[in-house]
């Protein structure tokens, strides 16, 4: 496939939550992590881990669980709520695809950190730093492939709800106690087309030198 450039990658990564069956080859998933670790780490420490699993019962059990946490987040609890407004609606809807469909990803690359001991837990949050830059990273990296995925953090170490029913995540991929689950993301040959994902104007978030400055278009 050809290379695509920096600005296409940038510009048209969106997630891509809907998949083909086929299967990834191994070198493509080798090469997206390895784009993983050439991310930013805070005092290069490098704490990033990362479980590939492509055993398909492997893949069934950890969607299990998910589907299980995102019925009592997603569908039970965001989209009950009285106002939610349309737009997190919408995206609270396709959520709802990998909910159930989180199975038919022929990868999971599961992307976890190294806490400095296993009592740390409470100053994990601090160390995320390193681990979303590699997450986006290897969205892009695949994307330079032509594989899509879409970052997920239900179902992790760190989401709002713990499965009842089904074995965590953690347990099933045999996580040592000082490791932690932080993002679940699938990979595969996306049914949809790339595209610029949905954004508000950048000039509604940016600001010149102060506050109360907002950005206007014909700002050098």
């Amino acid at each position: 496939m050809p290379d695509i450039s920096l600005h296409e990658a940038l510009f048209t990564t969106r997630a891509m939550r809907h998949f083909k069956p086929d299967p990834v080859p191994r070198a493509d998933l080798e090469y997206i992590v390895e784009a993983g670790t050439m991310a930013p780490s805070a005092g290069n420490m490098q704490i990033w881990a990362f479980v590939v699993v492509t055993d398909p019962a492997l893949r069934k059990a950890i969607a299990d669980t998910h589907r299980e946490v995102g019925y009592q987040y997603i569908r039970d609890g965001v989209l009950k709520e009285p106002d939610l407004d349309e737009d997190r609606r919408r995206v609270y809807s396709k959520a709802m695809h990998n909910v159930e469909h989180l199975d038919e990803a022929p990868a999971l690359i599961v992307a976890c950190l190294t806490l400095p001991s296993p009592d740390d837990a409470d100053a994990a949050s601090g160390l995320f730093g390193s681990i979303f830059p590699a997450a986006q990273n290897m969205l892009l990296a695949a994307r330079s492939r032509g594989l899509g995925g879409v970052l997920l953090t239900l179902a992790t170490d760190y989401s709002p709800i713990k499965p009842a029913v089904h074995t965590p995540v953690r347990d099933l991929l045999e996580l040592p106690d000082d490791v932690r689950a932080v993002a679940l993301i699938p990979i595969g040959y996306p049914k949809g087309v790339w595209g610029r994902p949905w954004r508000k104007p950048w000039q509604e978030c940016t600001h010149w030198d102060r506050w109360s400055d907002a950005s206007t278009s014909d700002v050098p």
